[in-house]
């Protein structure tokens, strides 16, 4: 019981240290370019315009690493920017750049392959910024377990 007394007072949380959430932001952010380019574009376009779904996965997989590069800095910021409304601008923006860029790079820069992809990436990135800021929060009270049962919940 102390223990639990003790972290009361302290309340400290693990994402309250700034360097471990930009760098858990980080790693989200790198996982999600990498699901950008193994299974978000080339299973948007299959499905709208059709398509052998591993011969895109294939065309796309040069640029593998420079997309979780890409998307691994904006995981960065986001973490840095706690604010689920920034965070899905910032990566809705990495999302239409890169998406922009694979279809040009990738896909040989086809009018259709190029909205397909840009909105695909750019609604990816938009979900995924609002999650990551919403799990990683700032400095607010969201991840504080009251273990005072006399205090009221925030």
């Amino acid at each position: 019981m102390k223990f639990f007394e003790k972290a009361a007072k302290r309340e400290v949380t693990v994402f309250k240290r700034k360097n471990i959430r930009k760098f858990v932001a980080a790693l989200l952010g790198m996982a999600a370019g990498m699901s950008l380019t193994t299974t978000i574009i080339p299973t948007a376009i299959t499905s709208f315009i059709g398509g052998d779904h591993f011969e895109i996965r294939f065309l796309l997989a040069d640029y593998f690493a420079h997309t979780a590069l890409f998307w691994g800095t904006a995981g960065w910021a986001v973490g840095k920017i706690a604010s689920p409304r920034y965070g899905a601008i910032v990566l809705g923006s990495v999302g239409a750049i890169s998406g922009l860029l694979l279809g040009i790079a990738a896909l040989g820069g086809a009018p259709n392959l190029l909205i397909v992809s840009v909105l695909s990436a750019v609604v990816y990135g938009a979900i995924g910024g609002m999650i990551i800021s919403g799990i990683l929060p700032g400095d607010d009270e969201r991840l504080m377990i009251n273990f005072d049962k006399n205090k009221a919940e925030p």
